[in-house]
């Protein structure tokens, strides 16, 4: 069957952070898996697309066509660009030619699931969390002083069970996340769980991680939830190890605060934090890796509705990996298979078990090949042959 995509996401392109990589590296394989993917996104970089899809690491692809829409870009303002977007968003769904529109954006879907239905195709929406429940926690997991304001939970619950009502199908992230809206919106059919992904060469060959060499990496975004402040806590007490902390903007308070922290400890003569690097950077950095680390700490959110990218990235570059024991880790790790599992918030577990791994360099290569032999799972190509199952399911 020959399929088109529209695939509408309000972000600037390019996007650092891991949602804008997640985009449009899905974009990129529902291409090489043969559907016509149109990815719209703001108009926002003056470089040709071609060279902000390289600093994704990605080809262009003739399937794939990326339309940069004009937002009227204001600074200080976020309403004015964001209804620019829906607007001519919603003109591009009704006036195109007919494709199935699969969307990431709660607000996008909910409003053309309220148009006639003879206006465009299916709309399949994508939730990676959910977000009436991450609205209330993100004072909590962000570290601010921001209160939800209770109108607009109720607001955001009421459109996110118009959307698992009506979308022609429901994909999300985790199974947690599906058994989140079940409980709360109730049951409904074509419900997928895709988890997402990274690049998995076709032709690869295990590598085993140095043993002459104790590198602790953690790659990601440096947010209070993310645990980091637990991992340089636990290096406190993993001596002649090195630290690498890739991450963080310059513009937002986390990664001072995180170089605060390190300097504090006494980790600076063993602690790298070039901040937000290249895509190929990070895939170097892990290659080098004795140990990656995914700490994040407890909260309904983590629990049940993260899929983290380096997770995954760390899987494909086959190296052992130390993380918290959430349900969420456990629909992707084992413990004492593919990973090492901790009690979340724990600098002593966490330091226990990379000493662990550091020591026992027989029992580290074994959790990197299990790890590296899981990461084809989640590729993202397989993670676009999956979209691609839902989205035919529904046509």
């Amino acid at each position: 069957m020959s399929v088109s995509v529209l695939m509408p996401a309000d972000v600037r392109f390019p996007l650092a952070r891991a949602n804008g990589v997640q985009i449009v590296k899905t974009a990129a394989a529902l291409a090489r898996a043969g559907a016509r993917t149109t990815l719209l996104v703001r108009q926002s970089d003056p470089r040709p697309t071609d060279e902000i899809l390289a600093l994704y690491g990605v080809a262009p692809e003739p399937l794939l066509e990326i339309r940069r829409l004009p937002v009227n870009h204001k600074t200080g303002s976020y309403a004015l660009p964001r209804l620019t977007f829906l607007a001519r968003t919603t003109a591009a769904a009704v006036a195109g030619r007919r494709a199935a529109i699969f969307t990431r954006d709660l607000q996008l879907a909910d409003i053309l699931l309220g148009l006639a239905s003879f206006a465009h195709g299916p709309v399949i929406y994508e939730a990676h969390a959910v977000e009436s429940l991450l609205y209330g926690e993100r004072g909590a997991i962000y570290g601010t002083d921001e209160k939800p304001n209770p109108r607009k939970a109720r607001r955001l619950a009421k459109r996110e069970r118009r959307v698992w009502r009506s979308a022609a199908a429901f994909v999300t992230t985790t199974a947690g996340i599906r058994d989140s809206f079940v409980e709360s919106c109730g049951p409904r059919e074509r419900v997928h769980v895709v988890p997402n992904g990274a690049d998995v060469a076709p032709e690869r060959e295990f590598v085993p991680p140095s043993r002459t060499t104790a590198r602790v990496v953690y790659a990601g975004q440096l947010y209070p939830w993310k645990g980091v402040d637990v991992l340089v806590e636990a290096m406190v007490h993993v001596p002649d190890a090195r630290l690498v902390i890739l991450g963080g903007l310059e513009t937002e308070a986390d990664l001072p605060r995180i170089r605060h922290l390190v300097l504090s400890r006494g980790l600076g003569d063993r602690t790298e934090m070039p901040g937000t690097v290249p895509q190929h950077r990070v895939a170097e950095e892990l290659a080098r890796a004795s140990v990656v680390c995914v700490p994040f700490l407890q909260s309904a959110m983590t629990e049940r509705h993260t899929s983290p990218i380096k997770l995954f990235e760390a899987l494909a570059a086959g190296r052992p990996i130390v993380a918290t024991d959430l349900p969420s880790s456990r629909e992707v790790l084992t413990d004492g298979v593919d990973s090492l599992l901790v009690p979340p918030g724990d600098p002593a577990a966490l330091a226990a078990a990379i000493r662990r791994l550091l020591g026992d360099r027989d029992d580290a290569e074994r959790l990197a090949r299990a790890a590296w032999e899981t990461a084809p799972r989640y590729s993202w190509d397989a993670r676009a042959k999956a979209i691609l199952g839902a989205i035919e399911e529904v046509l």
